[in-house]
This record gives C-alpha cells, sequence and structure tokens, in this order.
C-alpha cells in the first residue's frame, strides 16, 4: 500500500492530477478499535488509503482506495461534509444549476456517476429544509446526497497487476469534474 501511495502520487503530479498521499498519514491503519464494537476481531479484512490535495485523510475531495478479498473499489469522493460545507454545496446548487449539471454529464462522458441517493444509504428520504421546489427538477436528486462520490469497482486480477496504478490515475482524471467543483466551493468556504 506504501509502495501505491507513492507511485500514485508521482503519476498525478506528473498528470497535474492535485491529489497527493503521504505514507504515514495515507494508509488507513489495519487494526480495529475494539473497545465499543460488538465484533472483537483486532484486524480489519481490508487495507485502504487516501490521497487527497494536501495529503491529509480528512481533506475533502479525494480519491480513496479500498483493497480486500472481495469488494475492491476506487472512489473519488467528497464525503462526510462539515454542515457548513454541505450548506454550501446545496446553495451552490441551487444557485446555479447549471453548473453541477455539467459536472454530471461530464461524468457521463467518461461512463461515471455520482451515486444517486435510492442507491446511497446514507441519503436524505426527503427534500432538505429550504430545498423542497427542486424536488421535481433534474437536480432534485442531489440535494438529498449527503456525500458526493463516483466509485468503481476493482476486480481481482487488476488488483494484482501494474494495471491497478493506470486504472486509479484514468479514474481520477475524468473524476476531476466532480473534484474540481467541489474544491471551489471549499474554498469560497468561510469558516470562521
Amino acid at each position: 500500500m506504501q509502495r501505491l501511495v507513492v507511485e500514485l502520487s508521482e503519476r498525478f503530479e506528473r498528470k497535474r492530477i492535485p491529489l497527493y498521499g503521504d505514507v504515514r498519514r495515507s494508509i488507513f491503519r489495519i487494526y480495529r478499535d475494539v473497545r465499543f464494537s460488538h465484533n472483537k476481531l483486532p484486524y480489519k479484512t481490508h487495507a485502504a488509503a487516501y490521497l487527497s490535495p494536501d495529503g491529509g485523510r480528512h481533506t475533502p475531495g479525494g480519491l480513496y482506495i479500498h483493497v480486500a478479498p472481495k469488494g475492491a473499489f476506487l472512489s473519488l469522493a467528497f464525503y462526510d461534509l462539515h454542515p457548513l460545507f454541505q450548506r454550501r454545496w446545496r446553495d451552490a446548487m441551487a444557485q446555479d444549476p447549471k453548473a453541477f449539471l455539467a459536472v454530471v454529464r461530464a461524468l457521463a462522458r467518461s461512463k461515471l456517476q455520482i451515486i444517486p441517493p435510492d442507491d446511497e444509504e446514507d441519503s436524505l428520504r426527503k427534500m432538505p429544509r429550504g430545498f423542497s421546489h427542486f424536488a421535481a427538477a433534474p437536480i432534485g436528486p442531489y440535494f438529498r446526497l449527503r456525500h458526493y462520490l463516483i466509485h468503481e469497482d476493482l476486480d481481482a486480477a487488476t488488483l494484482g497487476s501494474r494495471r491497478l496504478v493506470e486504472r486509479a490515475v484514468a479514474f481520477a482524471q475524468h473524476g476531476l469534474p466532480l473534484l474540481k467543483y467541489g474544491w471551489r466551493l471549499a474554498a469560497e468556504l468561510d469558516w470562521g
């Protein structure tokens, strides 16, 4: 995983994709905190890493790599957004729906899509307060999302080959419209 993080960071830099990984901060630990869990097995059954613009694991908008015997995948995500950032995202979609729908169309050209709220278990069941008038609009379902992410499954043959790096770089390149949209909103946000 360390070698993968280093190689992806180098490849992203060459392709001018602003994602970076640090071998100490980007890789999730393999052991579990069992103090508050019913499952007392000490180790996770997967390995994971997150590459972001600053190499931190909590920076919004990055590449998540999940490696497991079953269910390996890549994901570009704005996950578990701070409430201020979530509100800013929804406000931006309401103020300029065409800009967000342009991101959706750009992803579709690369055969990618933001996971819709009906397929995302953590999405809202109803429209959030203040945005219900968008319910019937094409952009309506995106207001119910709590996370904005795209996903690509990986097979075992890819995991064990050099194709993993190529696939991750291509995936990040195709998902840049979503990342750039979210990064722009994060930069505009007044965290004070």
